[in-house]
């Protein structure tokens, strides 16, 4: 006799219904409500009618949770009989998957200042390709402090109502991989029974109890890449509660309201008719452009200072084998620069980094002393390890929060959960750098570009100085590219040479990444590095100076042939400035709605020369140019030599965000690159 393999997927609920499955040795599977089980069959109800299965006949039986939250009439909710009465016509939204009709955020905050966020979205399908992403569902959690769970979802698909079950509820830990990081859980789930044409209700909701160390912070969006009918967010304290809020980018027509209801603030804000976004290039992150709404517990920045620097200073743990290293990396150091140098550049190379960020595991850094012996850190130990070797060299570092350039900041919340990063500040030389040693690419005096002019938060050092700063922010200067190519023309129209590359900054930090391929990768991405410059082109050698050394600058020389590169024409031999390309294929549209952002400034100068052909003379160079707009500037010249042809230019991106206003004028200084580009030299015979 086969056993009956029982799967109690969950314990039962008397808010829950029931939709069990019964699997039949023969291949059935029988769905209904299991009425009796007992040593010799099962009772089940299908459609109303019982029917008996012996227990030989059945493989297994599956107890299935249904999240219905007691809603036994879906298709009277309001919401839902209004869309059922007069749905979207797809033609309103030519250009979008889905509509959500109603997106309803409710927040919650208890006297003893824990909270409960319930979130409800009302979707209706328009077309083939919103039918997954509007019933797809997501949400992280920390087990520890927060409750989480679906209150119900359902697909109503012409009147019938499918609802979620458990079935399609994956729950789990996204960073498995990282064990010593490993506290949020997630939890997704996919709406079943979706067609054009269905409506998708939905609810979940977490609670989060009081932790100095995580204190209450919400950040709420209310536009997004499919539009929106009604997005309302309320929020109900205890009076007296000082809430802190600040808006970003809401438009005028938005609705707000503070009222006072049974001894509790309510704060509410709606937007109608939300537009989607659509995607353009170079679009600065989401919440940078996104109208959306903070919202703090209310106190100051220098109050938060007192809080969090001994809870930090408690981790502080610089034991024998910090110090033993930290004097081992700076024996024979003479400046503190050298010293910095050092002892960064170990921390970068030899502390893996764990990619979990600050709002999943935790805004207090692990013991300094574990950091170390596990060699192992994220966004926040990595960096508090720092602080630690730099304070055990003699040094007298900072150490701070940065929220990166992702989000913007609310100077008026004093809450540490709007960082998302860590980093070491240090006067050197009159020059106050950021040390974020994030990765093994960027050289100690290189801030990596999501961090540049970013706010920070000391927390551990810097008495008498202000809790709040800007990250330095640098210069063009500071983000060079340095192009030297110097090239040999055969009267046959072949063309040889060598490229030089000198980078500093983001440039240099990007090329630094090959130091981790295979030989045999690397020489394929020189391959196409080299095809890239010309379709014709064959790679003859390449060499990258310094790859993995963090303390020198990179070198980069390849060298390169192309046959038949220049054509020939009678006595007339024709052919474009090799290595110059501008395109001017991310403004293609006649206007755009966001910025155009950059994370970080620029500069790219080179000089090309070109040794002319024997018996050929320059009958046409094209005209120099010199182009500024929208904080953006470009010159190049041409001079000719005796038997050579020498070019120069710059490329100066001054400005990091180019607002709509300006678009046309960065269009136009676009196209004058691009078109510059196509220009003709002409040799005769």
């Amino acid at each position: 006799m086969k056993k009956i393999i029982v799967f109690l997927l969950c314990a039962f609920s008397a808010s829950w219904a029931s939709a069990d499955i019964l699997y039949l040795n023969k291949g059935d599977e029988i769905n209904g409500n299991i009425l009796k089980l007992d040593a010799q069959a099962v009772v089940i109800s299908v459609g109303g009618v019982e029917k008996t299965f012996l227990r030989k006949d059945v493989l297994k039986l599956q107890f299935v949770k249904e999240y219905s939250a007691g809603r036994a009439e879906p298709l009277k909710d309001g919401v839902v009989a209004q869309l059922l009465a007069a749905p979207p016509k797809p033609g309103d939204y030519p250009n979008d998957g889905y509509l959500t009709w109603l997106r309803d955020v409710t927040i919650d905050i208890n006297a003893d200042k824990s909270y409960t966020v319930t979130k409800r979205a009302v979707r209706y399908v328009l077309r083939e390709r919103g039918k997954s992403p509007s019933s797809y569902l997501s949400y992280n959690y920390l087990p520890d402090i927060q409750k989480a769970d679906i209150d119900y979802a359902y697909s109503v698909t012409e009147s019938s109502v499918t609802y979620l079950s458990d079935i399609s509820v994956m729950a789990g830990s996204p960073y498995l991989g990282y064990p010593s990081y490993d506290r949020v859980k997630l939890s997704k789930f996919a709406i079943p029974n979706v067609q054009i044409g269905s409506i998708l209700d939905s609810q979940y909701r977490y609670t989060t109890v009081y932790r100095s160390t995580y204190p209450f912070f919400e950040t709420i969006a209310f536009r997004f890449f499919e539009p929106v009918k009604l997005c309302r967010l309320t929020v109900t304290a205890p009076e007296g509660f000082a809430l802190g809020y600040k808006e970003f980018n809401m438009p005028k027509d938005r609705v707000f309201s503070v009222e006072k209801r049974g001894g509790r603030a309510v704060y509410s804000w709606a937007l109608r008719e939300v537009p989607s976004y659509k995607e353009e290039p170079n679009m600065p992150p989401f919440m940078r452009y996104a109208p959306h709404v903070a919202l703090s517990a209310g106190h100051g920045w220098d109050e938060l200072r007192r809080e969090f620097e001994p809870l930090v200073r408690e981790r502080l743990n610089i034991t024998s084998a910090i110090s033993a290293k930290a004097a081992e990396l700076a024996a024979g150091k003479i400046s503190a620069a050298e010293k910095t140098e050092a002892i960064y550049n170990w921390v970068a190379a030899e502390i893996k980094y764990q990619p979990v960020a600050m709002e999943e595991y935790s805004y207090l850094p692990r013991n300094s002393g574990e950091i170390f012996a596990a060699r192992a850190g994220n966004a926040l130990d990595k960096p508090f390890l720092l602080y630690a070797m730099l304070a055990a060299a003699g040094l007298k570092p900072e150490f701070a929060y940065a929220q990166s350039k992702y989000s913007l900041f609310a100077d008026n919340l004093a809450n540490i959960r709007q960082f998302d990063y860590a980093e070491c500040l240090l006067e050197l030389d009159g020059r106050l750098l950021a040390l974020a040693p994030l990765d093994d690419r960027h050289r100690y005096n290189e801030l990596t570009g999501i961090l540049q002019g970013a706010p920070a938060f000391r927390a551990l050092g810097g008495a008498g100085k202000p809790a709040l700063l800007t990250n330095p922010d640098p210069a063009a200067e500071d983000e060079v590219i340095v192009e030297t190519a110097n090239y040999i023309l055969t009267p046959e129209g072949d063309l040889s040479g060598e490229i030089t590359l000198r980078e500093s900054g983001e440039e240099q930090a990007g090329m630094r990444g090959y130091k981790d391929y295979k030989k045999e990768d690397l020489d394929k991405a020189m391959e196409s590095y080299v095809h890239g410059l010309h379709p014709q082109a064959r790679l003859r050698d390449y060499k990258i100076d310094n790859l993995p050394d963090l303390s020198r600058n990179l070198l980069f020389r390849v060298s390169y042939g192309v046959k038949g590169y220049a054509m020939t024409a009678g006595r007339y031999m024709i052919l474009k400035l090799p290595g110059l390309e501008y395109t001017a294929r991310n403004v293609s549209q006649t206007e755009r709605e966001l910025p155009i952002f950059r994370y970080y400034r620029s500069l790219n100068s080179g000089t090309v020369t070109v040794r002319l052909p024997a018996g050929y003379r320059l009958y046409h160079v094209p005209t120099d140019l010199k182009v500024a707009a929208a904080g953006q500037s470009f010159s190049a010249s041409y001079k000719a030599g005796k038997g050579e042809l020498a070019f120069s230019q710059e490329l100066r991106c001054g400005q990091t965000q180019i607002e709509p206003a300006d678009y046309l004028k960065y269009k136009s200084f676009k196209e004058s690159l691009a078109q510059f580009t196509e220009s003709w030299i002409v040799l005769e015979k």
